[in-house]
């Protein structure tokens, strides 16, 4: 007789460890720029061979940065999102050092 669990029941329940949190943190922009991506590409009703060809590339490509399991260039990410008429703002922000990160710099 198990308990079924909903998934943000679940996602909560991990997030409250800090290992987890901040790989968490870490990789929600990437994942929030994808989601972004393809819901455009939906919307636009552009299939992934379309956009491909749009963009001078193949459709693996496309498929591989959807997945988000390729680190793309930055080159490649504003050619796909001109083509899905989208602007990317990259911008760096200056963070708080904690000690942590300052001890792994000057180590």
């Amino acid at each position: 007789n198990k308990k079924v669990t909903k998934y943000e029941d679940f996602e909560a329940e991990l997030l409250k460890k800090p290992g987890i949190r901040r790989e968490y943190e870490a990789l929600k922009p990437k994942y929030e720029m994808i989601k972004t991506l393809i819901e455009r590409r939906n919307q636009l009703r552009i299939s992934q061979m379309q956009l491909a060809k749009i963009i001078g590339t193949k459709q693996p490509a496309i498929s591989r940065l959807e997945r988000g399991d390729y680190n793309t260039t930055l080159d490649t990410l504003f050619k796909v999102a001109r083509a899905l008429d989208l602007d990317i703002d990259i911008s760096p922000k200056i963070k708080k050092v904690t000690k942590l990160a300052y001890d792994k710099v000057h180590a």
